[in-house]
């Protein structure tokens, strides 16, 4: 008896240590789900990188283990004991993701090292108060982020998908925000985005990217425009 009352009170404890590392994470166990038998993927990056994740009621997190669902819009963390959970976004202010070492190694072209994600931008169209997007430049003038979604689809009978049935499609989303919270969705190439901005302010984009030689094109570019354009 004496052996049962003291599994049950070691269950009890590691099941509250548990729960109190869920809510200094604040979060949720992650849900266990079936795109084992989707093609594609619902993350940004299928390989877990580390995150700084800044909470409105806990300060700062270092290097926090995560995936980022794009699918659902959603961080998964591996919390202070070791468990999968998604947090509460409610109390997610910013994160700082690492991109993973291996996609850096294969496609590295002006491609920046870690991604800001913050959430707040409800006055973009399809974007609700607790999405996390990713900001390329925020400034007094211009802002521009980006929305990542990984589209789940049932490609038509005729096509060449792997598999059959579902398959997950990636999908990036640019929008350029002025001053006075006005939106356009842009591409990010230098001639798409040079036209979006206001009409007096094009031809100082045009001499930035002259002098700069910059490449629209690239994430190390487009913060480096943004900056210059911001400082004015």
């Amino acid at each position: 008896m004496k052996n049962i009352l003291l599994i049950a009170s070691l269950f009890c404890s590691n099941l509250a240590v548990a729960q109190i590392s869920n809510i200094n994470m604040n979060g949720a166990p992650a849900r266990l789900n079936s795109y084992t038998e989707i093609d594609g993927s619902p993350y940004l990056f299928d390989d877990w990188s580390t995150a700084d994740i800044g909470f409105t009621n806990a300060g700062l997190k270092e290097k926090v283990s995560y995936k980022f669902n794009i699918h659902d819009n959603e961080l998964e963390v591996i919390n202070e004991a070791g468990n999968k959970i998604y947090l509460n976004k409610d109390f997610v202010e910013y994160a700082i993701l690492t991109r993973p070492s291996l996609q850096l190694i294969n496609n590295n072209e002006g491609m920046l090292t870690s991604l800001l994600i913050k959430k707040g931008f409800d006055f973009v169209p399809n974007l609700g108060p607790n999405d996390l997007v990713n900001v390329i430049a925020e400034g007094k003038n211009y802002t521009l982020i980006r929305r990542f979604y990984s589209d789940l689809v049932t490609p038509p009978k005729n096509s060449y998908a792997v598999t059959a049935g579902r398959m997950f499609v990636f999908e990036e989303s640019f929008y350029l925000i002025d001053s006075d919270e006005n939106v356009q969705s842009v591409r990010n190439n230098t001639r798409n985005i040079l036209k979006a901005l206001r009409e007096k302010d094009q031809d100082i984009g045009k001499e930035i990217v002259k002098k700069n030689d910059l490449n629209l094109g690239r994430e190390d570019h487009l913060t480096i425009f943004f900056q210059k354009l911001n400082e004015l």
